[in-house]
């Protein structure tokens, strides 16, 4: 069977114009490509194939049932509806350049609002809070200094964990200023400072685990029980873990539910700002950055 249209420019729009042209992380391309899943879905219940989706059926119309169907039948947020929106609105851009007589119906799906969502409390961790967390870890094994050393790099950087996954032990440099080379979305790198207290749990960590050896430069900082590189899931788990002591702990800390996200919100009144002397490395001037102490 002959492919549609709409197959063959959704194939080409994700193999090759997402990665090379557009340059679009993989994690991109995959959260693209989960949006077009659901309007396959969607449009199988309207009554259309996978296989007989064509160009024609990227409608204003369509793609506001898909928006509605995503809230009321899978219970989406207001912010993967937007999310699943984008991607549409990106592949509907890449058409209008192949497509141009599909203009006007295009112009028409981008038109659609960004649905606006309700502000929500910001949740955080008080700092009697954080240390009754990081009191929850022994220290005892080297697995134990490697979760400390994970939830002091999320709690003293505010890094992601997409990020903190990625970092690699040449990454670290410990020296003055001691940095940390992060790889964040869009791949785009960005230098973090480094505090004390991360400084001393990352110097801890690789002692512990044998990577202070030259030959371990390109090796993941952080692995998991199979010596593999560590998943989202992974860390959501090991934060998780010691959050759930800490709740049995005389119940000390408030929040009901957690996530490695929260440690990236900082209550504004510890929010500290530094200027490292780059006159100490031979250059001159400073740099600001912003970090909650310990």
């Amino acid at each position: 069977m002959k492919p549609t249209k709409f197959a063959h420019y959704l194939n080409k729009y994700f193999t090759t114009y997402l990665p090379s042209i557009g340059g679009h992380s993989p994690a991109t391309v995959d959260s693209y490509r989960y949006a077009f899943m659901m309007f396959l879905s969607y449009m199988e219940e309207c009554g259309v194939d996978a296989d007989l989706l064509d160009i024609h059926h990227l409608t204003r119309q369509n793609v506001l049932g898909l928006l509605d169907w995503l809230q009321t039948s899978r219970n989406n947020s207001i912010a993967t509806r937007n999310q699943r929106q984008a991607a549409i609105n990106s592949f509907v851009r890449y058409l209008m350049y192949e497509f141009p007589d599909g203009l006007p119906e295009f112009q028409q799906i981008l038109s659609l609002p960004v649905k606006k969502a309700p502000k929500k409390e910001v949740p955080y961790l008080k700092t009697d809070e954080v240390k009754t967390l990081f009191e929850q870890i022994r220290k005892t094994t080297v697995s134990d200094v490697r979760d400390f050393a994970i939830l002091t790099l999320l709690y003293t950087t505010g890094i992601r964990v997409s990020e903190l996954i990625n970092i690699k032990v040449k990454d670290i440099s410990l020296g003055k200023p001691a940095t940390l080379l992060v790889h964040g979305k869009g791949q785009k790198s960005r230098y973090v400072p480094l505090t004390v207290p991360a400084i001393a749990a990352l110097q801890d960590h690789i002692a512990r685990s044998g990577l202070d050896g030259a030959h371990y430069l390109s090796s993941w900082l952080f692995i998991n029980h199979m010596r593999n590189q560590f998943t989202r899931q992974g860390i959501n788990y090991i934060v998780k873990k010691y959050f759930d002591k800490a709740k049995i702990e005389g119940n000390r800390i408030s929040a009901d539910r957690f996530s490695p996200h929260i440690m990236r919100n900082l209550p504004q009144n510890k929010i500290q700002t530094f200027r490292v002397k780059l006159s100490n490395q031979g250059c001159s001037g400073s740099r600001k950055f912003g970090f909650l102490s310990m």
